[in-house]
């Protein structure tokens, strides 16, 4: 893969939200931020988190650092503090590159999800009472369509093609990436990389 954060960023939107992509679309709706974190290391790895088994919502999965948008921030800005929040790196380690379209959770969020160049010499402090275990995945593997496992689900009426993302570490350890997570993962991959399939 030539360059992938590269072919990544050219593929995002302006870090700025000018229009109301953010805004929230239905009754009850709240907004969210999400951060998909980059390393480079001996090559580009992707920083993900998991959630503790004691968490009220969505215990144990695998998620990027993020969540509520609080009154009065802008969705870049509870990106940073999200991310600090969980696993401690702070606004000058992250260099935003870009952001995904925002898009309606199949829970009652409005999420914009942006993607970060982290500093690789940051030292990552994950909060115990949020994150259970900080790990990363090369990006190769993430962007390589034979990884993407698919699975049809039927919700709001219709069918929707979804791709898990299992993955087995080299000391053994078995991930599997699904949901928003994987999804946010896989759109990176359809604008960035799709075509090279």
């Amino acid at each position: 893969m030539n360059n992938p954060v590269e072919k990544i960023r050219a593929s995002l939107l302006p870090v700025p939200i000018t229009g109301d992509d953010d805004a929230v679309k239905r009754e009850g709706q709240r907004r969210a931020a999400v951060l998909m974190p980059l390393v480079k290391r001996e090559s580009w790895q992707v920083i993900l988190t998991q959630r503790p088994e004691t968490m009220p919502s969505h215990p144990g999965q695998i998620s990027f650092p993020g969540g509520k948008i609080e009154p009065g921030e802008t969705a870049e800005a509870a990106a940073y503090r999200e991310t600090h929040e969980e696993i401690g790196l702070t606004k000058n380690q992250i260099e935003l590159i870009g952001r995904l379209p925002s898009f309606n959770a199949v829970t009652e969020y409005r999420v914009t999800p942006y993607v970060g160049i982290i500093d690789p010499g940051s030292t990552l402090k994950p909060d115990p009472r949020e994150v259970a275990d900080v790990f990363e995945i090369p990006l190769s593997f993430l962007m390589d369509p034979d990884n993407h496992v698919p699975r049809d689900v039927f919700f709001d009426g219709r069918e929707h093609r979804l791709y898990d993302m299992p993955y087995d570490e080299p000391s053994g350890v078995h991930r599997n990436l699904w949901g928003m997570t994987a999804m946010m993962i896989y759109r990176v991959y359809q604008r960035s990389f799709s075509h090279e399939a």
